[in-house]
């Protein structure tokens, strides 16, 4: 079984969760997003306890 996997678009910081890269961001708007090539994984990070908490608690 393939594990999910989360993108984070580095023009409009929209996330995405699948199990490949999406190949383009539908998050920017207009008909292409912001095309292909502009994505960050971000598994590792949003599977830690901080990233459910607002920063300074």
């Amino acid at each position: 079984m393939l594990g999910l996997r989360f993108f984070a678009c580095d023009r409009c910081d929209t996330v995405f969760a699948d199990v490949a890269e999406p190949p383009w961001c539908d998050g920017c708007g207009g008909d292409d997003g912001c095309g292909g090539g502009s994505f960050a994984e971000i598994t590792s990070r949003v599977q830690r306890d901080e990233y459910f908490f607002a920063r300074g608690e």
